[in-house]
């Protein structure tokens, strides 16, 4: 980065928007200059002052997948997204809200529970991720299946572009017709064809109640069989996990297979479940545990995020979650799966990228995929973290909303 460069780039934004940029790594790389902008007009003035300067930007929120995707090819600028932490507007009666992107999940759901509604995800680590991240990386959790998907909730969004632009796509309410969802395009995107600066989304009530069950098994294939049984019974569930004996240990639970259950809904609705469970249980000869809280969900839910260490996702059919898991386990990490997303958690202190390729070449003979969630910059370079098919399509969509990789230049999926 030039010093007319950077001369160039700090003007764009008043000074009072400048931010040490120590404080701002990334896989060991520091920015040379760092903004902390307040609007939306001012990412979209200082996205274009970096691409007329051809220098790259980093946004960042509040910092809890920095070790996802590739490692970045250049960093010259962090793009502190936290100051966009406002409620834009919110009507309870239609259940929808529309927020800045800096805001974070658990202001949001403040905001939302004193009317008695939630927005229904559980992204990990835990609700400290902003709505930016949480649509930017779309990291599923223990919802994920049972209820819809973040992107599935979004109703419209507000991009800010390289080109000074702020592109609006959807609306703010339910029923709305005008353009195009562009929004899914940057859902999962990392940021690489603009920087989310709002979010409309739909919300629901939240739960009347709520009970967590634990079925202590045999091995996994029973622990397997037990949840299919359950899952058959169409109860309304909000989590469905098998665990390795790992993973239950991680959890704070005996270490031996586990099926983790969580119900929702009324008394009389959770007492239904809790017969379920019980009649289940009583059938396949598994071991009911107490009823541990939300508890072993939290465990599960920090250890698919830490910053340190190896998280993988092995995205498969729901019949082969539990070979899924075994695989892993066996690899030497600590799995769990979730039935209904057919998606399956590991994480370990270190992976090399033969293990990597191991467990990829598993999940794709099952028919699905394997995404690094979260590695140091060295695995992430000898080990593609996305592995995509749609090599051509990234890079015409790159092309067309990106085209100087002004934004988290090489970190997606274009340089493929």
């Amino acid at each position: 980065m030039t010093a007319a460069a950077a001369d160039r780039v700090e003007a764009a934004l008043p000074p009072e928007r400048r931010r040490p940029a120590e404080e701002y790594p990334v896989d060991g790389l520091i920015p040379r200059i760092a903004f902390r902008p307040r609007t939306a007009d001012e990412v979209a003035t200082l996205l274009h002052a970096a691409d007329a300067a051809d220098v790259v930007v980093v946004p960042l929120g509040a910092r809890t997948a920095l070790r996802l995707g590739r490692p970045l090819a250049r960093y010259d600028v962090a793009l502190d997204t936290t100051a966009l932490n406002r409620v834009v507007a919110y009507e309870p009666e239609d259940l929808t809200v529309t927020v800045e992107a800096g805001i974070t999940l658990k202001a949001l759901q403040s905001v939302l529970g004193e009317r008695g509604q939630y927005l229904p995800v559980d992204p990990p680590p835990d609700d400290r991720v902003t709505v930016g991240g949480l649509l930017a990386t779309a990291r599923p959790g223990a919802w994920r299946g049972h209820l819809p998907a973040a992107r599935d909730l979004v109703l419209g969004a507000t991009v800010a572009t390289p080109q000074a632009t702020l592109v609006h796509s959807g609306g703010r309410v339910v029923k709305n017709v005008s353009g195009y969802d562009m929004h899914r395009m940057h859902t999962g995107a990392l940021g690489a064809f603009g920087v989310i600066v709002e979010a409309s989304f739909k919300v629901a009530p939240l739960p009347a109640g709520r009970r967590t069950f634990v079925l202590e098994c045999a091995h996994l294939e029973q622990a397997s069989e037990l949840a299919f049984a359950l899952w058959d019974r169409a109860l309304p569930l909000r989590g469905l996990a098998l665990l390795s004996n790992a993973a239950a240990a991680a959890a704070g639970l005996p270490a031996a297979p586990h099926v983790l259950i969580e119900g929702v809904g009324r008394a009389a609705v959770l007492h239904r479940v809790a017969d379920a469970v019980k009649t289940q249980a009583a059938l396949l000869h598994a071991v009911r545990g107490v009823e541990p809280g939300d508890a072993p969900w939290t465990q599960l839910r920090t250890l698919a995020g830490p910053q340190t260490g190896c998280v993988v996702r092995l995205g498969v059919p729901a019949s082969r979650v539990a070979a899924a898991v075994e695989a892993a386990s066996e690899a030497g990490c600590v799995a769990w799966g979730y039935l209904a997303s057919g998606s399956v958690l590991a994480t370990a202190a270190s992976l090399d990228t033969s293990t990597v390729e191991r467990l990829r070449a598993h999940a794709v003979e099952a028919g699905g995929f394997l995404q690094i969630e979260a590695a140091d910059a060295s695995l992430r370079a000898t080990a593609d973290p996305f592995a995509t098919p749609e090599r051509d399509l990234v890079r015409a969509l790159k092309a067309q909303f990106d085209p100087r990789g002004t934004i988290n230049r090489g970190r997606w999926m274009e340089g493929v």
